[in-house]
């Protein structure tokens, strides 16, 4: 079983909110208080509003971490947009000797499927400590087990959701954000999917949008050796007045498969979430609603 001592917080994504807003210092003690020595990258809070000049550098310092042998995990600061600018400037051969789970969701997504699909290093899905301490809160409990119980080495098993399709299935699972794994597509950053349970959320897109990423999710070589599928909460995703409800969009996508499937799973841009290992094997019960983890990291 591993043993985490020391994470190195890193910034992937550019922020949508300004600079001065971001604070990560109520995460980087909760991090200490859980006997955690912490690094901080030196791009973690500068220049979050940019995209060109500083690519580079949040690449530099990803590698970094991974080349710090003291670090052992690294934790994205928060999430954003624009870290699928950041996957050519890696150098995956040096991950791949240096294999280290990546810690975050949402724009995080795009980096963490893309080391898994040059190197197959499991990932951690569901905090990021910009996110889970915004505003002065304090972090939900839900997520402060789930943190807990993977630094700690113990598999998730939790019952949650909703059956939109019946059945039981084992697989990896992978995931999570739907519009980031959407702009893997085409690319040599893409994960092997067959044989996946998939995770799936997203934020702030209309429903037609996400019919659009559903079929070409569903349209993907691949997808016809998928295992099952997980789908978490959408948050702020407006129905549309000619294409119709999120729930529409994803009963019409479940009529379309034949495997097991969960709806409304306690994951997603919320407070209250899961915090998942991915890349490793799960078993799916669509029937019990239940998601447990068979492998460890």
């Amino acid at each position: 079983m591993k043993k985490y001592h020391c994470v190195g917080i890193i910034s992937p994504s550019t922020g949508l909110r300004p600079c001065e807003d971001i604070d990560i210092s109520a995460g980087i003690a909760y991090l200490e208080r859980l006997g955690l020595k912490v690094k901080t990258a030196p791009s973690v809070c500068r220049g979050m509003r940019r995209y060109d000049g500083n690519v580079q550098e949040k690449a530099a310092d990803i590698m970094a971490m991974y080349l710090d042998d003291e670090v052992d995990l690294l934790l994205a600061a928060h999430g954003g947009a624009g870290a699928l600018h950041v996957l050519e400037y890696l150098d995956y051969a040096v991950i791949k000797k240096h294999p280290k789970p990546i810690v975050g969701f949402s724009d995080t997504t795009s980096l963490q499927l893309a080391v898994y699909a040059k190197t197959g290093a499991p990932f951690v899905t569901g905090f990021l400590p910009e996110y889970d301490f915004r505003g002065g809160m304090d972090i939900h409990s839900l997520v402060d087990i789930g943190v807990k119980d993977f630094l700690a080495g113990r598999k998730f098993a939790a019952q949650s959701g909703q059956t939109l399709r019946g059945g039981a299935a084992e697989g990896v699972l992978l995931g999570e954000c739907l519009s980031t794994i959407s702009d893997l597509s085409g690319s040599p950053y893409y994960p092997n999917i067959a044989d996946a349970i998939l995770l799936l959320e997203d934020e702030c897109e209309s429903a037609y949008k996400i019919s659009l990423m559903l079929t070409q999710l569903r349209y993907h070589p691949q997808f016809e050796k998928v295992r099952g599928i997980v789908f978490g909460r959408f948050s702020d995703c407006a129905d549309h007045p000619t294409q119709g409800s999120l729930s529409e969009v994803i009963a019409d996508f479940v009529s379309r498969v034949r495997v097991p499937v969960l709806g409304d799973f306690d994951f997603g841009h919320f407070r209250e979430r899961f915090v998942l290992p991915c890349g490793v094997c799960y078993r799916l019960d669509a029937d019990n609603r239940r998601l447990e983890q068979i492998a460890e990291m």
